[in-house]
C-alpha cells in the first residue's frame, strides 16, 4: 500500500470514529458497520487502533442500535495480537467489556465473552489476571453458562477453563459437575452442573 493510500485509509477511519462518537443514530449505524468491515482485514487493525477505534467501539457498546455491531467489531479486533495487547493494557477497557455481560443484549453478551476469551488467549496470563480482578466475573460467567446463546455458553465455558488454568486452582471434576475457583476474583466460586447445563465443557477446545 502506498503512503497516499495509507493516509487516505487512516483519514477514513478517523472520520468513522468521529461519526461513531458524535453522529446521528443513522450515522453511528453506518460508521460501526463500516468499521466492522475494516476489522475483517488484519492489515487495517493496527491503523484502526492507532486512531482510537477501540475506545470508540467500547463506548458504542452502551448505545442502543449500534451495540451489537460494535461488539462484533471488537471481537474481531481482539483476535489480532495488537488488538488484544491494547485492551489488556487498559483496566478500564477490560472492566467495560465485562460489564456488558450484565446489561447487553444476548448478541452483545455473546460477542463480548468471545472478545474476552480471545483477549486471554492472545495476551496470556497478564491479561487473564486483569480479567479475573473484575469482581463480577464469576457470577456473570455462571449466568451466561445457563442463559446465554449457544455460542455464548460455549465461549463462557472456554473462558472459565482458561481462567482456572491461569490461577492453577482447579477443583477436580466430580460426578455432579466442576467447581471453578478464581482467587484473583475475590475468591469467587461457582459450580457449573454439567448434568443440568445446556452445553457440555467436558472436552473444552482451547
Amino acid at each position: 500500500m502506498s503512503t497516499r493510500e495509507s493516509s487516505l485509509k487512516i483519514g477514513a477511519v478517523e472520520a468513522l470514529v468521529k461519526l461513531l462518537s458524535e453522529g446521528s443514530s443513522r450515522g453511528k449505524k453506518d460508521a460501526v458497520t463500516t468499521l466492522f468491515n475494516f476489522s475483517t482485514h488484519s492489515d487495517s487493525c493496527k491503523r484502526m487502533i492507532e486512531v482510537g477505534v477501540m475506545i470508540a467501539l467500547l463506548v458504542a457498546l452502551g448505545s442502543e442500535g449500534v451495540a451489537e455491531e460494535a461488539a462484533s467489531a471488537l471481537a474481531l479486533l481482539v483476535r489480532q495480537p495488537i488488538g488484544a495487547e491494547h485492551v489488556a493494557k487498559e483496566e478500564m477497557e477490560v472492566t467495560r467489556l465485562i460489564n456488558m455481560m450484565r446489561r447487553g443484549t444476548p448478541k452483545v453478551k455473546e460477542n463480548v465473552v468471545a472478545a474476552l476469551l480471545e483477549l486471554c488467549r492472545g495476551s496470556g496470563a497478564l491479561a487473564t489476571q486483569r480479567v479475573l480482578r473484575v469482581p463480577a466475573l464469576a457470577s456473570l460467567l455462571q449466568t451466561l453458562l445457563f442463559t446465554g446463546t449457544k455460542r455464548a455458553r460455549r465461549k463462557a465455558a472456554s473462558l472459565a477453563w482458561v481462567c482456572q488454568r491461569c490461577e492453577a486452582a482447579v477443583t477436580p471434576m466430580e460426578a455432579v459437575g466442576a467447581a471453578y475457583r478464581f482467587p484473583g476474583n475475590s475468591m469467587a466460586t461457582f459450580v457449573y452442573d454439567v448434568s443440568m447445563a445446556p452445553v457440555s465443557i467436558s472436552v473444552p477446545v482451547l
